[in-house]
């Protein structure tokens, strides 16, 4: 091969490479923008989905005999935590906080189930009545 080819590639292959990478990047993003959004859950749903979890709270922490029972508590009450944070957003109510690498205190979970109660959301359900 001549040197005038070889100097030709070596500059033009960087180049294309990098254009080539540029239209990726915003073909992902043109792909991404026409993708159409995903529905909020239905009400009905999230409801009933705080409703299970927190009666699932309820069994697991009062069961007896439970194995690792400290560890399912910790999971289900994550799951609740997680489930009330959805609900938080979808009603634009402050979310349970809590300090970093720690559970969400008790005191939080209690004020985030007042506030949805005051837009309609009884995690409790019929039953606690």
């Amino acid at each position: 091969m001549s040197t005038a080819l070889l100097l030709a590639v070596a500059f033009g292959l960087p180049t294309a490479v990098a254009y080539a990478a540029v239209a990726v990047v915003r073909w992902r993003r043109w792909a991404a923008a026409r993708r159409p959004a995903l529905a909020a859950e239905p009400i009905e749903r999230l409801t009933a989905d705080l409703r299970r979890l927190h009666a699932e709270v309820d069994r697991t922490e009062t069961a007896v005999r439970l194995p690792a029972k400290n560890l399912r508590c910790r999971a289900v009450r994550a799951a609740y935590v997680d489930a009330l944070s959805a609900a938080c957003r979808r009603f634009d109510v402050p979310p349970p906080t809590g300090s970093p690498g720690a559970s969400v205190p008790v005191t939080e979970i209690y004020r985030v189930e007042a506030a949805l109660r005051g837009h309609g959301i009884d995690v409790r359900g019929a039953s606690a009545r």
